[in-house]
């Protein structure tokens, strides 16, 4: 495994992870910690913008660097809403479901790439993943929960 594919397995772990204490914190309402989380985030942009680059270099195929491309741009369109224009965007449908499918596409892409390096990393990745997803019910049921006392 080159240093590039294993630069890449692990921030496809981090990512997950830190969306994972997204998720929670944004349950449980720690604003400060949730933007520190998501700035983190937003870093893995400069090691997987290396990756990308010498994947391309180095001749991956093209769904590879699809995979990529989608990964980059999610990060980048996570900058302009969240941190550049600072708008509301999950509270408009609009906007929410194109980000919501590009956040998919961009995870998908994480765990496409992690089994095109390694069957395990592709299923480290992948468990993450669905502890993204558990994640998410549990936020979810908190908002649903806050909903039903207001």
């Amino acid at each position: 495994m080159s240093v590039f594919d294993l630069t890449f397995v692990l921030c496809a772990v981090i990512f997950n992870l830190l969306i994972i204490g997204i998720y929670i914190t944004s349950r449980h309402e720690l604003v400060g910690l949730r933007t520190t989380l998501g700035k983190i985030v937003i870093a893995l942009g400069i090691p997987l913008s290396i990756v990308c680059i010498e994947y391309a270099i180095g001749g991956r195929p093209v769904r590879i660097l699809l995979y990529m491309a989608f990964i980059l741009i999610y990060l980048v369109v996570e900058i302009v809403l969240d941190f550049i224009l600072k708008i509301e965007f999950r509270k408009k449908p609009i906007l929410h479901i194109p980000y919501i499918i590009l956040f998919y596409a961009a995870s998908f892409g994480f765990v496409g790439v992690s089994f095109s390096i390694n069957e395990t990393w592709g299923y480290i990745v992948t468990t993450t993943f669905w502890g993204v997803l558990g994640s998410l019910v549990y936020f979810l049921l908190g908002g649903m929960k806050k909903r039903a006392r207001d």
